[in-house]
């Protein structure tokens, strides 16, 4: 067993491989199943337990994860839960058990980071590692979370929860996520360098303007994010 959990690369993930395709096939058909059976889920008397283990499962992949990293033995700044999927992550955990709306209208614009990070992952290590399988259950189980909520318990965010969201996440970015990369050489959301992902367009013109189209276009992301409301909402009865 010790390979699998191993921080040794051996197969190789592939963007666009079938190890790429799979997690997303999880999300549509895992997204489809809670809104075709949505009516059930809301009217048993077990709807509790399943947020809980929702939420479980949450925690697990969270605390594993912290433990896998620890295990190499030269865990870092870089490492700390510090990102907006573990943001994501732990107000999703907290709303499966307490039902927090006021957490959850925030939240909701926050989990399409772990649609993003699974459309362009931060990971090398294949299926043949303990990480690959952490990676995709830890970003596809917060994304089902927020789904769920929003199926099952009719939790419709508003266009003042966008505002709210987005205001709040500036107010992490400038005041805390920017000074600390900088000061700790870390790249907590990628503010630092872009890495492989869609903040690449912005990079080579100057760290200001890095900065400043980073945060416009996470603003879009989130924007977009809520137009599926609107029309969801004029569905419900």
């Amino acid at each position: 067993m010790k390979p699998f959990f191993s921080h040794t690369i051996g197969i190789e993930f592939k963007e666009w491989g079938i190890y790429h395709f799979i997690p997303l096939l999880i999300i549509i058909v895992g997204v489809f199943l809670i809104y075709y059976y949505r009516k059930e889920i809301r009217e048993s008397k077990n709807e509790k337990y399943l947020r809980y283990v929702l939420g479980s499962v949450g925690i697990i992949a969270e605390i594993t994860l912290q433990i896998w990293k620890t295990s190499e033995g030269n865990y870092g700044l870089n490492d700390l839960p510090i990102g907006i999927c573990a943001f994501s992550m732990f107000m999703s955990i907290y709303i499966m058990f307490t039902k927090s709306f006021k957490v959850y209208e925030i939240a909701y614009f926050w989990a399409i980071g772990g649609v993003v990070s699974i459309l362009f992952p931060d990971i090398l290590y294949g299926p043949d590692r303990f990480r690959y399988y952490q990676y995709v259950i830890g970003h596809v189980s917060f994304f089902f979370m927020i789904m769920y909520m929003l199926f099952v318990h009719n939790y419709i965010p508003t266009f003042s929860s966008f505002k709210k969201s987005f205001l709040l996440l500036l107010g992490i970015v400038l005041i805390f996520i920017i000074p600390f990369n900088n000061i700790f050489d870390t790249n907590f959301m990628y503010l630092l360098v872009p890495g492989d992902t869609p903040f690449e367009i912005f990079w080579g013109k100057g760290y200001f303007l890095y900065l400043v189209g980073s945060i416009i276009l996470s603003s879009i992301v989130m924007f977009v994010w809520y137009l599926p409301i609107v029309i969801y909402s004029k569905t419900i009865k």
